[in-house]
């Protein structure tokens, strides 16, 4: 070893955290050849790793320093009588040093039964850690006899841990000052016992194989409980003490019928935020007096969901697994909102119409909807009074599909205001060969503004549908990605404005109760723009008259650079009701 390297690594040693990860080691030691003996590299790989561990304890104990973190990572190595005394050796070293966060991973071996990884004694008085992470390895053997001594301790969390009740009582109440735990996959526990916690404010237990019956929970300042079930379902449930407990996430496969689920205002008297994620249920009924948001992801039918919770204001329903396990308080809206993202088919309007008349008493729907087909005319048929609602927020990823989802979203509901968001920068892409620059954005543009035209006026006439006639005025409010919003008092003063005015991300179209206005008709019939054009050079010019009917300071657009197949793509753009007065085609020479 060199001097500079000798330097540097007495430096490292020093640091107040220290970790040794054999997977790192994987990572920088490659095998030699193509054919590879992955026995021999493991074992070069797990000795050279080992070495660095022993080498670097060994000096760290001349140091006069005190450790922050420490963090093994490592497969099990029962096998090895050396390396694990190595491990122990190591592991007593930077216990003694005032150690605060421990970070302890086993990884078991595949295809090898091996015994777990026992920790040694030493970490019962291990009175500085302030977090303790134990994964793959058996808790010291005199847990159950010795004085425990976790009297810093915060935060724990146990992986693979084999335990027992009393292991789980013992430990507990040796954490004083204990806020989160965390169980996962712990084989051994039937009952979950934890009392006299002041300062315990999370839990969070996955069952995995094991057999979890009981969960008896009695701290004062608990306020999240967080259960993941892998199949045995959920448990007893005695956590009706915690009057902090206004939160509850739980994944995993309730039965239909399971207490638990069905009656939370006994077991959960204070809870405020419920998150399910259930998989494969048949049904789901659920009551709750306190519950204000709701988050389910499931792929049930709504017509098999049962809610009674009178003061629930956010239900917000996935077909998909979202992860983050919650709701923002500060995104509970005011009125009770439901808000669904996934896929629909005109099933699902069905089941949402009959959803709604269940009780809940919803304001307010956003939907934000993917969709391949909807056969909104079998939907039209059914005869169905609309429900009633304040505001309906539409998110349509795909504008193909808008007409249908629009009708479907209204022959369900009769809102008094309706926003859309859409990204009409994405709807399409217009490739055009041998096209310039500023011409295929020119297109482009033009394409963006006819498309917004249809669907403010498709919107427009479908609210109108829905009013007696000429009793009702549409206004427009438009907000832009630079959130200045423009308001329109109604379609035609829209219609009339710049395009500078016009940068859409949302639109909202608000009913007024008015004096009856006399529709002005902005667009005429159209005439078919021919594109029968004989093979002509590839630089001509596009002239566009007529838009000036739409928007007051629209001019005609040159548009300079194009083959013939742009007069192709005008026609795609150019709705069938919008007047085009002019198409002038020059070649080079001005013919």
């Amino acid at each position: 070893m060199s001097m500079l390297s000798k330097y540097w690594f007495a430096v490292s040693i020093s640091f107040p955290i220290s970790g040794f990860n054999i997977l790192e080691f994987y990572d920088v030691i490659k095998p030699s050849s193509r054919r590879v003996n992955w026995d021999e590299h493991n074992r070069y790989v797990r000795d050279c790793f080992f070495k660095y561990v022993d080498d670097t304890t060994s000096r760290f104990c001349h140091q006069n320093v005190t450790v922050h973190t420490f963090k093994l990572i490592t497969p099990n190595q029962d096998c090895d009588p050396t390396q694990v005394d190595i491990i122990d050796r190591c592991l007593g070293l930077f216990l003694t040093k005032g150690v605060k966060v421990l970070v302890i991973e086993i990884k078991d071996i595949h295809f090898y039964d091996l015994p777990k990884y026992r920790l040694p004694n030493t970490l019962l008085s291990a009175s500085s850690l302030t977090s303790m992470k134990i994964f793959g390895c058996e808790l010291p053997p005199s847990l159950m006899v010795d004085v425990v001594n976790f009297k810093s301790l915060k935060m724990l969390e146990l992986k693979r841990v084999p335990l027992h009740d009393e292991v789980i009582k013992r430990l507990t109440t040796s954490c004083p000052l204990l806020e989160k735990i965390t169980i996962n996959d712990c084989e051994g526990v039937k009952i979950f016992c934890v009392y006299g916690l002041q300062n315990l404010q999370e839990v969070k237990i996955e069952f995995g194989d094991a057999v979890l019956e009981i969960i008896d929970i009695d701290a004062p300042n608990l306020w999240h409980l967080w259960l993941v079930d892998s199949g045995r379902g959920m448990p007893s449930m005695k956590v009706a003490s915690c009057k902090k407990l206004t939160k509850l996430s739980y994944n995993g496969y309730p039965s239909p019928t399971s207490e638990g689920l069905v009656d939370l205002s006994s077991d959960f008297p204070f809870l405020e935020e419920l998150y399910l994620e259930l998989d494969d249920p048949r049904s789901l009924q659920l009551s709750s007096h306190s519950v204000r948001t709701f988050e389910l992801c499931t792929d049930l039918d709504l017509d098999v969901i049962d809610l009674s919770a009178p003061n629930l204001l956010l239900f917000m329903y996935n077909d998909y697994s979202r992860f983050d396990f919650g709701v923002k308080r500060d995104s509970i809206p005011s009125k009770a909102c439901m808000a669904y993202e996934g896929f629909v088919d005109r099933y699902w309007f069905q089941y949402l119409r009959q959803f709604l008349d269940k009780n809940i008493g919803f304001k307010e729907l956003k939907l934000s909807i993917n969709v391949r087909r909807i056969e909104v005319e079998e939907l039209m048929v059914i005869q169905s009074p609309r429900y009633e609602l304040e505001h309906v927020e539409l998110y349509i990823k795909e504008l193909s599909v808008y007409e249908s989802i629009l009708d479907a979203v209204l022959w369900c509901c009769r809102p008094h205001s309706l926003t859309l968001e859409a990204n009409f920068a994405c709807t399409n892409s217009l490739i055009l060969k041998n096209g310039a620059i500023l011409s295929r954005y020119i297109i482009y543009l033009l394409y963006i503004m006819l498309l917004i035209v249809f669907v403010f006026q498709f919107t427009h006439e479908k609210l109108l549908l829905q009013e007696d006639e000429g009793k009702t005025n549409i206004g427009i409010l438009i907000s832009s990605s630079s959130k200045v919003q423009k308001h329109f008092s109604d379609l035609n003063s829209f219609l009339t404005a710049s395009p500078r005015d016009l940068q859409v991300e949302t639109i909202t179209f608000i009913k007024e109760e008015v004096v009856p206005i006399k529709k002005k008709r902005m667009i005429k019939q159209s005439k078919d723009i021919n594109t029968d054009v004989p093979n002509c050079s590839k630089s001509f010019q596009i002239t566009v008259n007529g838009l000036d009917e739409f928007f007051d300071t629209w001019s005609p657009m040159h548009l300079v650079g194009m083959d013939v197949e742009a007069l192709k793509i005008i026609e795609m753009i150019i709705p069938a009701d919008v007047t085009v007065d002019d198409v002038i085609i020059t070649d080079e020479n001005g013919g």
